[in-house]
């Protein structure tokens, strides 16, 4: 068993409290702005799982965002995943879900059109997601 992506959502807001996943107004699809290029308050929200096996070892997250249409990168998010101890209450055999929030608001998206979010776990492919950019007509 290895570390695998259970859930990926694009956001309005997302945070981590008391290792849980809090997401607000999630399954966003378009991201509109007045004008291009634009940057926007969104966030990638993730749950990671680790198997118990791998609780303590150290996994490497990479988010890239790239034009759908000229498969130009926008943008490369680094994420480490690492815990240190086994997290209390877990029973033997018992993986984890690590939650992941990531905020978009540096990424500078240049025209409108379709984007993916490729996400990548310890250099395997993990799952991707897909969205439009527009500017408001």
């Amino acid at each position: 068993m290895t570390v695998r992506l259970d859930a990926l959502i694009l956001c309005d807001f997302a945070q981590i409290r008391d290792g849980l996943l809090f997401v607000q107004s999630g399954g966003v699809t378009r991201l509109v702005a007045s004008k291009l290029p634009a940057a926007f308050r969104c966030h990638v929200a993730a749950m990671v799982y680790i198997p118990p096996n791998e609780a303590i070892d150290a996994h490497h997250m990479v988010m890239k965002v790239k034009s759908a249409d000229t498969a130009k990168l926008i943008a490369t998010i680094k994420v480490e995943l690492h815990e240190v101890n086994r997290p209390d209450g877990l029973l033997p055999g018992e993986g984890r879900q690590v939650p992941v929030v990531v905020p978009l608001g540096k990424v500078a998206f240049p025209a409108a059109g379709r984007y993916d979010l490729q996400v990548d776990i310890d250099e395997h492919m993990a799952g991707d997601l897909a969205f439009r950019v527009a500017e408001r007509t």
